[in-house]
């Protein structure tokens, strides 16, 4: 299991992504062949949560991320449910 990079996490004021290497993940040019050359050779970012309106505690959850749980964990158990499900089954409690 890989755990997950504080540094590899991307946000743009509403989605929250994941750009780190995992076992499970896949270039960008594989999964998008039409890519931009400047997106060769690096994996495909990773879905992890949008905020859409009100708080968005996007630091807590890469902490808690970081802290307790792999990629692969994660990624498996947020394609089963909503992220934010997800997060609390892991045991994330919010504030």
């Amino acid at each position: 299991m890989t755990p997950f990079v504080k540094e590899e996490f991307v946000w743009d004021g509403m989605y929250l992504m994941y750009r780190g290497r995992h076992t499970k993940s896949v270039n960008y040019e594989v999964a998008r062949p039409d890519c931009h050359p400047s997106w060769v050779g690096k994996p495909k970012p990773e879905f992890i949560a949008r905020f859409k309106y009100g708080r968005k505690p996007w630091k807590a959850w890469v902490n808690f991320l970081v802290k307790n749980v792999s990629v692969e964990e994660y990624l498996e158990l947020a394609e089963e449910i909503y992220p934010r499900p997800a997060m609390e089954k892991l045991g994330y409690k919010g504030k």
